[in-house]
């Protein structure tokens, strides 16, 4: 039996587009094994990503079981400071998993906005014809591998169209990039 298979797991609440990019990104990373499920490392984009918010389950408390629900996202974890995981004691609360979702849905929204700036701003060297912002979003999703009907084009277009007018208004360089990898070690 593969170590992989022994691994206890998590299931916490997440929007399907947001456990698209999560894989997207662990892809980035090469943290992906054969198996099916993600595994969640110290040293991965999930590990990161959900090791503050892992504590030891209350005895009133019941996880959340995997199931038919696409809202549903199951990953492996490893042991964690002093958990035993073996034990299925290792639990994310739901405002904690709120939290989580707020994080990634912030990533996702940084990542799509490089994306489009970058977009445009080869579409004015190249001095071609403006593309719509369908397009540049249709782009994202097929390159993250984002199934299009999980992701609402208003949810993301007003998102982009919120974030350049606030950085234009108070004096954010709209070239200054910034690439997901910097996302945990902003000092």
């Amino acid at each position: 039996m593969d170590l992989t298979e022994e691994r206890p797991t998590i299931t916490i609440r997440l929007k399907p587009a947001l456990q698209d990019y999560i894989r997207y990104v662990m892809k980035l990373e090469g943290n992906v094994f054969e198996s099916p499920l993600l595994v969640a490392t110290s040293r991965s984009y999930l590990g990161r990503l959900v090791a503050p918010f892992i504590e030891i389950r209350p005895m009133e408390a019941k996880p959340i079981l995997p199931g038919i629900d696409r809202e549903l996202f199951t990953f492996r974890i490893v042991n964690y400071r002093s958990l035993e995981t073996r034990r299925n004691t290792a639990w994310i609360s739901e405002r904690n998993q709120i939290n989580i979702q707020n994080i990634i849905e912030a990533h996702f929204r940084l990542h799509f906005r490089v994306f489009a700036d970058d977009k445009v701003r080869y579409l004015r060297e190249q001095h071609t014809a403006k593309g719509s912002i369908k397009k540049v979003i249709l782009q994202f999703c097929a390159d993250m591998n984002i199934n299009y009907d999980d992701v609402t084009f208003d949810m993301i277009s007003k998102a982009y169209y919120r974030g350049r007018k606030k950085s234009l208004k108070s004096g954010i360089a709209a070239n200054k990039q910034m690439m997901i990898g910097h996302l945990f070690f902003i000092i």
